[in-house]
């Protein structure tokens, strides 16, 4: 009697245990409504600095966010968030930094907290003009404990920074300026278009994207009487054109965890089956210069209206429509990238001055 008693309390233990697991289960808890986030605005800026843009965005986590730039000087041009506050990284050998020479960043990248690259240029006086300075590539790379220059191949300026993996990323930039790293060193790579070395304006290749089994490179021809803009996909075994259809103001390209690609430029456009449609309507009043999310039925778009006197202006996508973020809405700044880990939203912002961080949660 009393095993049976004790089979009994266990069976109505294991019932509730699997009971209330499928009332949870039923019931998970809703994640927060991105378009009814509360948004904090932090502005960027630098005593030393009369002119500064930090565009660029990157972050592992809402704990551990980068944005990077340009100033007139070489301080104040790289930042980190730790969750609670921002804080200024000292990165030029005039603050105590690796960095030796005029910096300008364009891209900051990573894989995780000890895994960061920045790519840019540095610049130094020629001592036999003209011209009056002389540019190189920059390759800056953080292992969690320090930053330090990575060897490139001597080339110009480096626009973008990708990789699916630790040892697999790419890094290219203007005028055929396109290297690999493959875990050990950095080496030139080939893109098979005809490029002037020294074109200006320029040639410059704005974006890389992909995931795991494909890259695709933007490359915009500024030389051309109408700008061309070229795809290219890389599927490990190096680079081919597979697209120079599309002539839509395209500066940037993301793939989304499904595989499809989206380029933003004028409005924003998805590629589909191989062809490009617009995807955001509004292509003669809207610039977008960043689209990025967590799936297809959630990302954002920021830019700027090309309409009134509305400057910065933010949409959502979820799944369904397109949402404009009117509070975000700014004649001042226009909004350059953003990124989100689906809870959270980062956004940056410039004005030439100085720069804003839009953080919605």
């Amino acid at each position: 009697m009393r095993c049976f008693i004790i089979r009994i309390i266990l069976f109505l233990i294991i019932i509730t245990y699997f009971y209330s697991g499928c009332i949870k289960n039923k019931n998970p808890v809703a994640p927060p409504d991105l378009r009814d986030l509360t948004w904090t605005v932090d502005t960027l800026s630098h005593p030393d600095n009369w002119q500064s843009a930090l565009p660029d965005i990157w972050a592992s986590s809402a704990r551990d966010v980068y944005v990077a730039g340009w100033a007139n000087t070489t301080h104040g041009i790289l930042w980190h968030y730790d969750g609670g506050q921002w804080e200024e990284v000292k990165i030029s050998a005039t603050q105590g930094g690796p960095i030796v020479g005029a910096i300008d960043f364009a891209d900051v990248f990573g894989f995780g907290p000890e895994d960061v690259w920045l790519g840019g240029d540095w610049s130094e006086l020629n001592p036999n003009p003209p011209p009056y300075s002389i540019s190189h590539s920059l390759l800056v790379h953080y292992d969690g404990s320090e930053w330090e220059q990575v060897l490139t191949p001597d080339d110009k300026h480096i626009a973008t920074v990708w990789g699916p993996s630790p040892d697999n990323i790419w890094m290219a930039g203007v005028n055929g300026t396109s290297f690999h790293y493959d875990g050990v060193s950095v080496t030139r790579d080939s893109i098979p278009l005809d490029i002037p070395r020294d074109a200006s304006p320029y040639y410059v290749v704005s974006s890389i994207t992909g995931n795991e089994t494909e890259a695709c490179m933007l490359l915009v021809d500024n030389c051309s009487d109408i700008n061309r803009y070229f795809l290219l996909e890389n599927r490990g075994q190096g680079w081919v054109v597979k697209d120079s259809t599309f002539y839509y103001g395209s500066k940037k390209l993301w793939m989304s965890p499904s595989g499809t690609l989206y380029a933003a430029g004028r409005s924003l456009y998805r590629r589909r089956n191989g062809v490009w449609e617009m995807f955001l309507s509004g292509q003669n009043t809207l610039t977008s210069f960043d689209v990025y999310g967590s799936s297809d039925a959630n990302l954002f778009v920021v830019g700027r209206s090309n309409t009134g006197h509305c400057q910065g202006i933010v949409y959502h996508y979820n799944g369904k429509d397109w949402f404009a973020y009117q509070e975000l809405e700014s004649q001042e700044y226009y909004y350059t990238e953003v990124w989100t880990d689906g809870l959270e939203v980062f956004i940056t912002g410039v004005n030439g001055t100085d720069t804003i961080i839009l953080h919605g949660k």
